[in-house]
């Protein structure tokens, strides 16, 4: 569904830890990424970690933007 006054999408994100998630992107970037902040025992100060999944637009529907987990990506 685009949106013409913004130029944006909405995609779906499938599989992986954001499986059934929704976001609006504007251009069909190839790939999207979604964090989650990490529990730090003893930070140094201003220290954090992040876990991050990586997600590649599947092009086999070209009406129907949506993105799959990719497990193998860093």
């Amino acid at each position: 569904m685009a949106d013409d006054a913004t130029d944006r999408e909405t995609a779906l994100l499938a599989g992986g830890p954001a499986d059934g998630v929704r976001v609006r992107v504007r251009g069909r970037p190839r790939l999207i990424q979604v964090t989650y902040a990490c529990e730090v025992e003893e930070p140094r100060e201003g220290m954090r970690a992040t876990a991050v999944y990586v997600y590649r637009r599947d092009g086999r529907s070209p009406e129907r933007l949506r993105y799959g987990y990719d497990p193998a990506a860093p």
